[in-house]
């Protein structure tokens, strides 16, 4: 059926349809969040590496105001005593040694995630006799944590 106005002296023919307009489409779904990363906590210390980090805890002491050569931080002592020699050689089976004992130096909680991690790769990457993987492991442990280690937990007894 037809309709007829005059607007203005001009004719107009407007259609009726009984019709309903169709509804609006859906909105689209919201997307799902992105999985939050997981976070695998450092395994539980075994016997032989909380004799191994006592040992050394003894040895180094609880660091109080430390941070120049003079006075060395805990970790910072160690690390010139066992890691850097055998790095500077390199002395790969002694590397590996203290790149084993490094698993046991890592901070509680989730904040260190990947520092066991980086260290027994290190240490099977001088097993294997693969200096520079070795170093790596050694580079990307101070660039993932060396900075946040020494604003927080520097004094921390190892």
């Amino acid at each position: 059926m037809f309709r007829m106005f005059s607007f203005l002296g001009v004719a107009v023919l407007v259609a009726a349809c009984s019709k309903p307009d169709p509804p609006p489409p859906a909105p689209a779904p919201a997307p799902e969040p992105a999985p939050a990363p997981s976070v695998v906590p450092a395994p539980a210390a075994t016997a032989a590496t909380s004799a191994a980090h006592e040992e050394i805890a003894a040895a180094v002491g609880d660091g109080g105001d430390c941070g120049s050569n003079e006075n060395p931080c805990p970790l910072q002592a160690w690390m010139k005593e066992n890691a850097n020699p055998p790095m500077q050689k390199p002395d790969l089976p002694a590397l590996a040694e203290a790149l084993d004992k490094m698993v046991a130096f890592a901070p509680p909680g989730s904040d260190y995630p990947n520092w066991v991690s980086i260290s027994k790769d290190g240490a099977a990457a001088a097993r294997n006799g693969d200096a520079q993987a070795a170093k790596a492991s050694c580079r990307s442990c101070h660039d993932q944590y060396k900075k946040k280690y020494k604003a927080e937990i520097r004094t921390r007894k190892i």
